[in-house]
């Protein structure tokens, strides 16, 4: 019975298929234990998230680098966190010619967005393979629509670059759509170490480098206010400007942190950095740095409102990270320039992000934060707490100052909290009776310069932002809102199998019905793929030492002969050279 023998080799060879691409390593969309120093972007109703470093959970640590999947979800739908990703996140395969950078600029275009600068490592993997390196004169072009990526020629001016191995990371960016413009301010100069797989961080970089979409330009121009990296960045419009609002971070090689009591504002229309000084007997947060921020705007455009979560509090002077992560959330007013702390809840436990270090956030809908991503760690100095099953998302909701699970498009307006109205008057729409700041401007140029333009009617700011990237935001060109089905390696091995056990069951069929003519029907198989073991996700290795897992070495691959990148947590998992003899030239 040739035919049925054929059959039973074929069934056979679709249960050995499916244990071999289970077998190979983890699935980077749903198993990985942690995702940070990643870029979130939107673009019309779809937000994408994309690069960061992937850390794996035990036994898979061989396998944590660069992540390779990009991300989008669709805002102008309900969705739930607590359910499994796949439910409302969409992923897809970035080639490998896309570098796996993180830190990285990631500005919306016309048709999708631009991926420039970032960090990168020496990475190859038998499951990612070679991931090309980053072109300080290239970027790279993501198109919604055909779901390709491309490279093209970017011009730089002023250019501090002389080491083609030198690059810009953990700067902060923004997205201004008014002038088609992108905004990377500060951040650090960092350099692979010849073929050692290692990168090394440098000093701060004291720069504001101006993307010009419509020339294709990245001219870099240095500031008054010395190197900051890892702080926030906010783009806000006022009734004759376009701001950059630059707050916290840190400085002179990770020994200072910047504190939230000087507030540094940039004119685009002048080109001109001011700072706003607040009194000495201001309330302001404690220093923070690799936080995420968050911008909304009153209904009547009379204040706007820029929230910071998340991130690393101060440690010594000697090093800005030995201080612990924070739960705790600050939201700065605008156009008074005064601090609050706002209380929280949380709907479960399970809702509640924790401490977390380089998270994402993006103000969605009418009065939610989307908070994405991040190691959830007490401190710098510890194992992180794994997003078991890729939940890595969070909400919170504005309105209820509450993290929850449930997001509902469209659902009431942004209300501004009590304890802001407390400080700026009005009530929860708007109508802020404090203008400038209590002890007047630091700069007569700024009170023009933050004169905001107040509306009556509609809200007026939607707001926007990451850890670096606020405001990245865009509503121009066509709708985004497509589905397509979610690419992954559970996808494709489920395609694959169906495929497979499709052709068995078929010649089972033929044979039954020629030789016994009965309409019996054969066996069915699953058509899903072996789900891996679960594992205890709680700690990334077993027995490790207690030295901070950043500064561990990898394993090496089996079989490839080819370590991992070091230094894997990358957004400030860095070395910090203090000897005079390493800094860069000017």
């Amino acid at each position: 019975m040739p035919l049925f023998r054929c059959s039973v080799w074929l069934l056979g060879a679709l249960l050995s298929f499916t244990s071999v691409v289970r077998s190979d390593g983890p699935n980077p969309t749903d198993d990985f234990c942690s995702l940070s120093a990643q870029m979130m972007a939107q673009k019309d109703d779809m937000l994408y998230i994309a690069g960061g470093w992937m850390l794996y959970p035990s036994p898979y640590t061989n396998y944590n680098g660069p992540n390779t999947v990009l991300r989008s979800l669709n805002v102008s739908k309900s969705f739930q966190t607590s359910l499994d990703s796949a439910n409302y996140v969409r992923t897809e395969d970035v080639p490998g010619t896309v570098p796996g950078v993180q830190d990285a600029a990631f500005f919306p275009t016309e048709s999708g967005f631009d991926l420039t600068f970032g960090k990168w490592w020496p990475y190859n993997s038998t499951l990612y393979g070679t991931r090309d390196p980053p072109i300080e004169s290239k970027k790279w072009q993501y198109d919604i629509a055909s779901q390709q990526w491309t490279n093209t020629n970017i011009t730089l001016k002023n250019w501090f670059q002389t080491n083609p191995q030198m690059r810009i990371t953990s700067g902060m960016t923004v997205w201004v759509p008014s002038l088609k413009q992108g905004f990377l301010f500060g951040g650090l100069f960092a350099s692979e170490n010849g073929t050692s797989l290692k990168v090394t961080a440098l000093e701060e970089h004291n720069g504001l480098i101006t993307y010009d979409q419509a020339t294709n330009t990245w001219t870099n121009a240095t500031t008054p206010l010395g190197g900051i990296a890892e702080g926030g960045l906010v783009h806000i419009t006022t009734a004759t400007d376009e701001v950059l609002i630059q707050l916290g971070g840190r400085s002179d090689w990770a020994t200072r942190l910047r504190p939230f009591s000087e507030i540094n504002i940039y004119s685009t229309s002048k080109s001109k950095w001011y700072t706003q000084h607040l009194a000495p007997d201001a309330t302001v947060p404690s220093p923070r740095f690799t936080f995420c921020t968050a911008l909304k705007s009153a209904s009547d455009g009379s204040s706007y409102q820029i929230y910071i979560m998340g991130g690393l509090e101060a440690g010594s002077s000697a090093d800005a990270r030995g201080g612990p992560t924070t739960t705790s959330i600050w939201v700065l007013s605008i156009p008074s320039f005064e601090w609050t702390q706002l209380p929280f809840k949380a709907t479960n436990t399970a809702a509640d992000p924790k401490g977390r270090i380089a998270p994402s956030c993006q103000a969605i809908g009418e009065h939610y934060i989307f908070y994405y991503g991040g190691r959830n760690v007490p401190s710098y100095y510890n194992t992180p707490t794994c997003d078991k099953k890729a939940d890595a998302a969070f909400l919170f909701d504005l309105n209820t100052l509450t993290w929850t699970d449930q997001f509902t498009p469209n659902e009431g307006t942004y209300e501004i909290p009590q304890n802001v109205i407390g400080l700026i008057g009005g009530d929860k729409n708007g109508g802020s009776t404090k203008k400038a700041p209590v002890k007047g401007w630091s700069d007569p140029d700024l009170e023009t310069i933050m004169t905001l333009k107040t509306t009556t009617a509609g809200n007026t700011g939607t707001g926007g932002g990451t850890r670096s990237n606020n405001g990245t935001s865009s509503t121009s060109g066509s709708s985004t809102s497509s589905n397509p089905s979610k690419t992954n390696v559970g996808a494709i091995a489920g395609g694959a199998v169906a495929g497979v056990a499709a052709v068995a069951l078929g010649l089972l069929g033929a044979m039954m019905l020629r030789r016994h003519r009965q309409k019996k029907k054969g066996p069915q198989l699953p058509p899903n793929p072996m789900k891996l073991p679960l594992t205890d996700a709680g700690n990334l290795e077993e027995g490790t030492s207690s030295a901070p897992l950043e500064l561990m070495d990898h394993n090496r691959l089996s079989g490839g002969g080819v370590y991992t990148a070091e230094l894997p947590a990358g957004e400030v998992a860095r070395e910090i050279y203090t000897r005079p003899e390493n800094r860069l030239g000017k």
